[in-house]
């Protein structure tokens, strides 16, 4: 177990009373509007209550003007569009919404996207090349394309115009597209640098159809935009908040037969869905068709108007789902003996991890569950012969792309953000690269980054623990990144009755303080029932959940750390 950090945030009881009293809300949930740095009362408005009128403008995009001309041409005068995108969820949803979107323009429209196995990520020459031969005219990226310079080059030269739209971080050479819509990119002043791709491509069809059909595009595309927006684990403020606000009130009945479909066989009739619910169970079986090779069926389920076709793509994608956990929990245990092996490496701020056998599809689900294991940047290499294609996942405030940046001369290709990238390496690089990227990291990696931090909201009472408040929080929600899941802690508590679940997996206690008993379980805690017993007195740190079984509903802590003895102070 990871010894945590607990960090406690510094609160102005006066500004929190008066938040509460004046947007009628508990003094918990104005403690962690005020900890979210929501606290000017027109930014708290607009929080508890956004609407549409809070998307922005999407001309105010760079190259935005250009590319809804150059996609108007191309209906006038009969031109093959075809979109090219990433294999993810993000890629997969803003592959259908604009193929839908075209497609009712009355525009010929085709998708490709790159075989992760035999062409790895982003654009590639020999696809542009096949997709010339197929008619097609103007190439459209999404999600992709943004580094892709010579690729781009390549296009023009054999007669396509591409159109990039993209939100992953920008090198310094930007590619010589027709248009190239990316946030990110240094010179364009559009307000919120933060959308998922399928964020930018909604911008795009909310160009082509004009301000007053805002309502019938949110209608129509709005599930798959929260969907692909949650997948990519986007800020949940600002433009993205309202998308996936408006999605989630349509997921449930989504007008989508394939989106239906894959819920239907997926999620329990009576459960809620919520952020939770698209991130570990309606994403992930998405994710898989991507990672084994072939994602053109998740963009066909997103695609078909027939249910029988959309039944079985759904439970296709079941079925890869569970193959891609097995391959998964094989190559964790590979990686961590590795690791174990290799001592020399256990020093190291980045780990950096190769592997002959391994998936290259998976390698990132690996990287970032390595990462929480080890609560360090990880690098993990799938070999194949010569070449090496690798993913990696950060921690904190280490800068990944950066990094990869300071190593690109040792690379044959890298892109992605902050947090998470793809890179591709030839095999006797790898070495070099892990001195090179680890010495990189001096100076900008510190022990105290190595210990993993727990965002506390506030301190409480348990009788402050009840239905109600939790109802009163989830005002806030979805939660995710920039708005995450608030967290409390309680101090001196009694553990009344210890168990574990899933084979030792998950941890169960019910805790008792002030007269009161509180349910709680900790998932993939169950070691820590190692560490304790009965009767043991503990702080804890949790959030706070409604647990409903059989028509009965009771508050439910879901814990984050637990810490003996008063060791939470």
């Amino acid at each position: 177990m990871l010894e945590k950090k607990w960090c406690f945030k510094n609160i102005n009881k006066e500004a929190v009373i008066e938040i509460s009293k004046k947007f009628n809300i508990s003094p918990l949930t104005a403690i962690v509007l005020y900890n979210r740095g929501v606290r000017d009362f027109d930014d708290i408005e607009r929080f508890l209550h956004c609407d549409l009128s809070g998307l922005k403008n999407p001309f105010l995009m760079l190259d935005m003007d250009k590319a809804v001309e150059r996609i108007k041409n191309a209906k006038e005068n009969g031109e093959k569009i075809t979109i090219y995108g990433d294999y993810d969820v993000d890629g997969i949803t803003s592959i259908a919404i604009l193929y839908k979107h075209l497609k009712s323009m009355g525009i010929n429209v085709d998708y490709y996207i790159p075989n992760r196995i035999t062409e790895g990520y982003g654009v590639n020459c020999d696809a542009l090349k096949k997709i010339k031969a197929g008619g097609t005219d103007l190439v459209i990226t999404v999600d992709t394309g943004i580094t892709a310079v010579d690729e781009t080059e390549y296009a023009r030269s054999i007669g396509l115009d591409i159109i990039v739209t993209d939100h992953h971080e920008c090198k310094e050479k930007i590619p010589a597209a027709y248009a190239a819509i990316d946030p990110k990119r240094k010179e364009c002043g559009y307000p919120f640098k933060n959308l998922a791709g399928v964020g930018v491509a909604f911008k795009l069809i909310q160009a082509l159809s004009g301000k007053e059909t805002l309502p019938e595009l949110i209608d129509e595309y709005s599930d798959l935009v929260c969907l692909g927006t949650v997948a990519d684990i986007s800020p949940l403020v600002d433009e993205n908040r309202i998308l996936v606000i408006e999605g989630l009130k349509r997921f449930k009945n989504t007008k989508n037969i394939g989106l239906k479909a894959l819920i239907d066989v997926s999620v329990n009739n009576d459960k809620e869905i919520n952020t939770g619910t698209i991130g570990y169970i309606i994403a992930p079986r998405i994710n898989a068709s991507g990672r084994l090779g072939c994602a053109s069926r998740s963009v066909d389920l997103f695609l078909t108007d027939d249910k029988k076709l959309a039944s079985e793509l759904a439970l296709n994608l079941c079925e890869e789902n569970v193959t891609r956990q097995q391959t998964e929990q094989q190559m964790f245990a590979e990686a961590f003996e590795y690791i174990e092996q290799h001592p020399e490496i256990k020093d190291d701020n980045i780990l950096v991890i190769p592997h002959k056998n391994w998936h290259h599809g998976i390698i990132g689900i690996v990287s970032s569950k390595i990462t929480e294991k080890f609560y360090k940047p990880s690098i993990l290499f799938a070999i194949d012969g010569d070449e090496a294609k690798g993913s990696g996942r950060s921690i904190g405030n280490f800068n990944l792309f950066d990094a990869l940046e300071n190593s690109s001369d040792l690379l044959e290709k890298f892109g992605g953000h902050e947090l998470a990238a793809g890179l591709s390496i030839k095999t006797k690089n790898i070495d070099e690269f892990r001195r090179k990227i680890n010495e990189y990291s001096t100076g900008k990696i510190n022990v105290d980054d190595l210990v993993p931090t727990i965002s506390i909201d506030a301190q409480i009472k348990v009788p402050y623990i009840t239905i109600s408040t939790i109802n009163d929080i989830n005002k806030l929600q979805p939660f995710g990144v920039e708005n995450p899941t608030p967290v409390f802690s309680v101090r001196n508590i009694k553990i009344h009755k210890l168990s574990v679940m899933s084979g030792g997996k998950h941890l169960r206690m019910t805790l008792f303080k002030d007269n009161k008993y509180l349910d709680s379980v900790g998932f993939g805690m169950g070691e820590y029932a190692k560490h304790l017993k009965e009767g043991d007195f503990i702080d804890v740190a949790f959030g706070l959940d409604i647990n409903d079984f059989r028509g009965f509903r009771n508050a439910q802590l879901i814990i984050k750390d637990i810490k003996k003895n008063g060791e939470g102070n």
